[in-house]
């Protein structure tokens, strides 16, 4: 039981250790404000905040919802396909533009949700030994 709770408590702590020396790698290899600086940390920071319950030994039950889980990391990434372009100016519509914001905060959060259902849709795929059952 104690090997239980100290497992619950310390992987999560070496997972947030090991996504701070991913922002760090991150920052020497790409300049400050780099458009893919922000999508790689946010991606990062997602699938950190999706491992949380697996490796802290927690377990969920498959819902019926990871097709939609993938749907919504679809469209995450064709807005972050979009605002790149936008970004290096192969791409201008006004009206996408008055509604999408592009800046670090929001590529940030956006390549963290991306990264965040990704990872839960795979993690909660139906698996071959599930299916027979």
């Amino acid at each position: 039981m104690l090997m239980r709770r100290l497992i619950t408590v310390v992987c999560p702590l070496i997972l947030c250790l090991l996504t701070s020396v991913v922002f760090m790698l991150l920052d020497r290899w790409f300049a400050a404000g780099n458009f893919f600086a922000y999508l790689l940390k946010g991606v990062a920071l997602g699938i950190g905040v999706a491992l949380l319950l697996p490796v802290a030994g927690i377990r969920v039950r498959h819902t019926g919802l990871t097709g939609l889980l993938y749907i919504a990391a679809v469209l995450l990434l064709i807005t972050l396909g979009y605002q790149y372009l936008e970004t290096v100016g192969a791409v201008h519509w006004p009206a996408l533009k008055a509604i999408l914001s592009i800046n670090g905060q929001v590529i940030l959060i956006e390549g963290t949700m991306m990264g965040y259902l990704a990872l839960t849709a795979f993690l909660n795929r139906k698996r071959r030994s599930e299916t027979a059952q």
